[in-house]
């Protein structure tokens, strides 16, 4: 859950026993999580280096509120996104104003033809990975839904509101089951396909809703190697998504699919309401739903149910 803040899964696991207990020494960690002495003093430096815990004269570590330490770590990443954002944005701007740019590293496509065709190139071409940013109103989705590569990996990242289109968990359960990952993000500053690292494509306009006024394939290696720092950063701190069922734990049955939608709703940062709405059910209904599925991990809290959820392999961790 927290590896997008560049935290482990050894130190969340000891993140979360602090939160439990508020101050425990390591040996005392070490013990509650059967874990060697010096793995459990490595998490625990880190943690009090990103400021989630501090040491007290008694060789106690006490931990620091989450909406503090976390709160700091999750603005600082937000801090750097927007940086490259801005830069993400000037960078159209300068092609649109015309600015001079060195032969064939950016090129207009404003045609349907011109489109299709290098998005088909591009798509069935690609060798390793392919990349992309989906976000409303939608142009892309059914041609990259059509031209999938066996030999190419890929990693999609959908702004939150595409969860409102109700065509999208039947997209993304079929991305899933192909071997896609797919993580969800608060807001994306456009759409965006990346292929093996050296061509990208996106619109001239974010919100464009058609092929017009065109989009641009971008080929430099300075300007491709910005664009997929970007899709990294936005890919860390994204939300990730599985919507198979597994089980749980050997002797406890596995959770239904409504139970993996709803806690893949949650966790994507809809509020209890807007679950119920998409699951067709009441409010009332969903939090029962919570409940029982908190007891079924020995979770005392939602935080601790979507921790269980990702170490037991609900969802990604």
């Amino acid at each position: 859950m927290l590896n997008g803040l560049g935290i482990s899964e050894q130190e969340e696991a000891v993140y979360v026993e602090l939160l439990r207990r508020r101050r425990m020494t390591v040996s005392d960690l070490a013990e509650v999580l059967d874990a060697p002495v010096a793995a459990v003093t490595a998490a625990v430096a880190r943690l009090v280096g990103l400021g989630l815990a501090t040491r007290d004269d008694d060789e106690s570590h006490v931990v620091v509120p989450p909406d503090v330490g976390l709160g700091t770590l999750i603005a600082q990443r937000q801090a750097a996104l927007q940086q490259v954002q801005g830069r993400l944005t000037e960078l159209v701007e300068v092609y649109r104003k015309g600015a001079v740019s060195s032969a064939g590293e950016i090129e207009a496509l404003t045609t349907p033809e011109q489109l299709s065709t290098w998005l088909d190139n591009m798509e069935r071409g690609a060798r390793q990975e392919v990349l992309a940013f989906f976000r409303p109103p939608y142009v892309l989705d059914g041609n990259l839904d059509d031209s999938t590569n066996a030999l190419a990996t890929y990693r999609y990242v959908y702004e939150r509101a595409a969860l409102d289109d109700p065509r999208a968990p039947a997209e993304i359960g079929r991305f899933l089951k192909r071997g896609y990952e797919i993580r969800v993000a608060t807001e994306l500053p456009s759409k965006m396909i990346i292929v093996d690292r050296e061509a990208v494509l996106l619109p001239m306009l974010p919100d464009q809703t058609s092929v017009r006024p065109g989009f641009l394939l971008v080929r430099g290696q300075a300007l491709v190697h910005l664009l997929v720092a970007f899709f990294e950063r936005v890919w860390q701190v994204a939300t990730p998504l599985r919507l198979t069922v597994t089980s749980v734990t050997e002797g406890v049955s596995a959770w239904d699919d409504v139970d993996v939608t709803l806690l893949t709703y949650l966790l994507s940062g809809m509020p209890d309401k807007t679950v119920a709405s998409r699951l067709g059910t009441s409010e009332r209904t969903v939090q029962r739903r919570i409940r029982r599925l908190m007891e079924l991990a020995g979770a005392d809290s939602r935080m601790q149910l979507a921790w269980y959820a990702a170490r037991s392999g609900m969802i990604p961790s």
